[in-house]
C-alpha cells in the first residue's frame, strides 16, 4: 500500500486523446462554408438581374401594345379631323377639340417611342458604343417666352455593370441675324458652368434643366456628343431637330 509522504506535493495526471486531424477538419469546414456563402450570393445576384430584365421586357412589350393602340386611335382621329374640316355641320369648336385630341395623341406616341428606345438601349445597345447610348432627349415649353426645359438621359446596357465615366457636350445650333450660330449649353443655362458636362454612372444618368434663347436667335436643332474618358470606350454623336413639346 502506497503511503503519502508528509510534506510532499501530490500531482494528478489526465490522459488526453491525440486528434491530429481535428485542426485540418476545422479549416476545411470554414473553407466550405465560405464557398457555400459565395455561391449563394452569386446565384442571388443572378436571380435579381434576371428579375430586373424580365420586368424591363414586360414594360417594353406593354409600351409596344400601347403604341399600336394609340396609332390606331390616332388614325381614327385624323379621319375625324378631316371630316370635321370638310363638313359645315360640325362647328368650329368641335373641330378644335378634335385637333387638340390629335396633338395629345401624337405627343403620347412620341413619349412611347422614346420609352421603347430606352428599353431597347438597355437590352440591345448599338454596336461599338460599349453599351452606352442616349435613352431619351426632349425640349419642352415652360410658359415663358424663349425659355425651355431640356431633359437628357444617358444609359448603359443592363447586361453591363462597369462604371461609366466621360463627358457630354450639348450645343444648340441655328441662325442669328441671318448668320449661322452655335451656342453651348453653358452659354444658355445658368445651371451649367462648363461646355463639357461630366458623366459618371453605372446604369443611367439624367441631365436636365432650363435654357434661355437669346433674342434674334432662331434655333434649328441640338447636337449631342458623348465621349468616354478612357482610351477605349464610346464616342457617340447625335443631332435632333428643334421639336418642342407642349407643356
Amino acid at each position: 500500500m502506497a503511503r503519502k509522504v508528509k510534506g510532499s506535493k501530490q500531482y494528478r495526471m489526465k490522459v488526453v486523446p491525440h486528434r491530429p486531424f481535428s485542426g485540418a477538419l476545422s479549416v476545411v469546414g470554414v473553407a466550405l462554408l465560405v464557398l457555400a456563402t459565395s455561391a449563394a450570393a452569386y446565384y442571388a445576384g443572378q436571380y435579381h438581374l434576371r428579375s430586373n430584365l424580365d420586368r424591363k421586357t414586360l414594360a417594353h412589350e406593354r409600351a409596344l401594345e400601347e403604341l399600336e393602340r394609340l396609332q390606331q386611335e390616332n388614325e381614327t382621329l385624323r379621319l375625324r379631323a378631316t371630316t370635321a374640316e370638310q363638313s359645315l355641320a360640325i362647328g368650329e369648336q368641335a373641330s378644335d377639340k378634335v385637333r387638340t385630341e390629335l396633338v395629345d395623341k401624337e405627343n403620347r406616341i412620341a413619349e412611347l417611342k422614346q420609352e421603347i428606345s430606352f428599353y431597347r438601349g438597355l437590352m440591345a445597345p448599338a454596336d461599338g458604343s460599349e453599351g452606352v447610348s442616349i435613352g431619351r432627349f426632349s425640349i419642352s415649353e415652360t410658359g415663358d417666352a424663349r425659355r425651355y426645359q431640356y431633359k437628357l438621359l444617358v444609359q448603359q446596357s443592363a447586361t453591363r455593370h462597369n462604371l461609366v465615366t466621360g463627358q457630354a457636350t450639348f450645343t444648340v445650333v441655328g441662325s442669328q441675324d441671318g448668320q449661322p450660330k452655335r451656342y453651348p449649353l453653358s452659354a444658355l443655362s445658368p445651371q451649367v458652368d462648363s461646355e463639357k458636362i461630366p458623366l459618371r454612372f453605372k446604369y443611367f444618368q439624367n441631365i436636365e434643366g432650363e435654357l434661355q434663347l437669346p433674342e434674334g436667335f432662331e434655333p434649328e436643332g441640338v447636337e449631342l456628343s458623348l465621349q468616354s474618358s478612357g482610351r477605349r470606350g464610346f464616342n457617340i454623336e447625335q443631332r435632333y431637330g428643334w421639336l418642342v413639346q407642349k407643356s
